[in-house]
């Protein structure tokens, strides 16, 4: 984390002496608890709370890392003069917003794991015994992972990082209170909204059809020919079916993820402010 934040923004990172930090931790104590609130509660937000597994040290690492590089830039911006606690408030609402975004574009493959996992009948054990286990959540993992996989290859990360160092700038620690700072984050939620649902479809789309094929496939074969399957068969069928269309569109799980959410994460995330 710490190598990619030096990647991503040389000059705020290594043009730093040593004993920069702590001068700067010692200027503005309101800014640094505000860089620390805002980048806490977008972590917090973020997509790592897609991922449970990850333990809470990676992620107040990453949040500490991440104001560690933010805090330059903050610094030099300053703050809007405000009561301490609505300004750590407003940075609240602020981090929780970026990392919603950020959520809600990633969430986008598991809304497109949890489609195939209606559609190919691993959750229709739901229809007769709402206590019985189901197996959309596993498809809605397996996307989710898939498409995480393929958004690090593709160093996407690095625009997750960038956008949420410079957020300082264009939305400087206390601008919460400025009615455009607030408009022009609920345009950015909104707007990631309505993109992560074109995008899961989009992903749903190519397994969905063979799998709705599959189904109708079998039910003329059923209507055509006498006998008689044995109970879960054709969901066990579709569930093959599905994993075979998965594989076989690997790469649009993976590399078709990444080019296909990075834009909508730069939009969200650089013309903030803006």
């Amino acid at each position: 984390m710490i190598l990619d934040l030096v990647a991503v923004s040389p000059t705020r990172i290594t043009a730093m002496p040593p004993e920069s930090l702590p001068s700067l931790l010692a200027t503005d104590p309101v800014v640094t608890l505000g860089v620390l609130t805002r980048m806490a509660a977008a972590v917090g937000a973020g997509g790592l709370a897609s991922f449970p597994q990850l333990s809470p040290r990676i992620r107040l690492a990453a949040a500490l890392a991440l104001s560690a590089a933010a805090l330059p830039a903050a610094v030099a911006t300053g703050h809007e003069p405000q009561p301490w606690l609505m300004l750590l408030v407003g940075e609240a609402v602020i981090g929780l917003g970026l990392g919603l975004a950020v959520a809600l574009a990633f969430a986008a493959a598991s809304w497109a794991g949890g489609i195939l996992g209606s559609v190919s009948g691993m959750s229709w054990a739901d229809d007769f015994s709402g206590d019985q286990p189901t197996g959309e959540g596993g498809a809605a993992r397996l996307a989710a992972w898939l498409a995480a996989a393929g958004f690090l290859a593709a160093g996407g990360h690095l625009v997750l990082i960038e956008g949420l160092v410079d957020s300082v700038q264009r939305l400087p620690i206390g601008s919460f209170l400025s009615a455009a700072s607030r408009a022009d984050l609920g345009d950015t939620v909104a707007f990631v909204s309505s993109a992560a649902l074109s995008l899961a479809l989009a992903l749903a789309l190519p397994a969905m059809t063979a799998v709705l094929s599959f189904h109708v496939a079998a039910a003329l074969c059923l209507r055509s020919v006498r006998f008689v399957v044995g109970p879960g068969s054709l969901q066990a069928a579709a569930s093959l079916v599905l994993l075979a269309a998965v594989v076989a569109g690997a790469g649009g799980w993976t590399e078709g993820f990444a080019a296909a959410v990075r834009p909508v994460l730069e939009r969200s995330l650089f013309e903030l402010g803006r």
